[in-house]
């Protein structure tokens, strides 16, 4: 009798120790680390309130405003059920001469897109997302310019009236019946962290506008330092052309372009 009183104490001694090392049950869904980023590094056009530093946008909320700023995308962070970006200011789109309207042009700033689930899906996010950071071709849609061309090679066949132009460039050019048309450009912006430099001049710059109504092959012949090209070239992948045409056929043509450089 007394050995199955001792059997009985040693268990029940044993088991609140065994509870105490079981395995903890698994933490609530949490959003994928990776949900968000493919965003960083992309240039976009933040829309409507590009002259605020904190832009907060919760589920069904309309954004008002004429302030349409090209930015890059810097980091960008999930948690608590929003989505917070961090971006630069890189510069301002112009479609069809039409300039959005900015109160001031700031460096940078925070887009945060709340009102999400714990672990949402992909498509949930990116929904709301990509009508604020609309990609260049969004953006034109947006403004009833359709733009479905895919980004292509530099062409091989390249027409140009330019005076350093090859003789089968010259050739070409006599076929050439639409020269391009510019549907998206963007003022580049420098920010001068000194803030002693204010100042806007045109750049003279030459390029092949593909047969994928991209810049191909940009070369700045206005001296510039470096920084300042740096600022120039960053924001000339979001340009967006018609091509050229020879009859219905879209062809390669370099073409010089005086685009705005602000140094703020």
């Amino acid at each position: 009798m007394r050995r199955r009183v001792h059997a009985v104490l040693i268990l029940a001694a044993v088991l609140p120790a065994c509870r105490t090392g079981a395995p903890k049950p698994p933490p609530g869904p949490a959003a994928p680390p990776d949900l968000l980023a493919d965003y960083v590094g992309q240039l976009r056009v933040l829309r409507y309130q590009g002259d605020e530093k904190t832009i907060e946008v919760a589920p069904g909320s309309r954004l008002g405003g004429q302030c349409d700023v090209a930015v890059s995308v810097r980091a960008v962070t999930f948690e608590r059920g929003a989505a917070r970006f961090s971006l630069v200011s890189v510069g301002l789109p112009r479609v069809s001469n039409r300039e959005p309207r900015c109160e001031r042009i700031l460096p940078g700033m925070q887009l945060v897109v709340s009102g999400f689930p714990a672990a949402p899906e992909v498509g949930e996010v990116t929904a709301r997302v990509d009508a604020l950071l609309q990609t260049p071709d969004a953006y034109l849609d947006s403004m009833g310019i359709a733009f479905d061309r895919e980004a292509g090679e530099a062409p091989a066949e390249v027409a140009s009236r330019e005076v350093d132009a090859s003789a089968a460039e010259r050739s070409l050019a006599r076929a050439v019946t639409v020269w391009p048309q510019v549907l998206l450009s963007v003022e580049a912006w420098h920010h001068d962290a000194s803030g002693r430099v204010r100042q806007q001049s045109e750049v003279e710059i030459e390029a092949v506008v593909g047969t994928d109504g991209r810049l191909h092959e940009p070369r700045v012949k206005t001296g510039l330092s470096d920084a300042h090209e740096a600022s120039l070239r960053r924001v000339l992948p979001m340009w967006r052309f018609e091509p050229a045409r020879r009859g219905d056929e879209p062809v390669g043509a370099r073409v010089g372009l005086r685009p705005l450089l602000r140094i703020y």
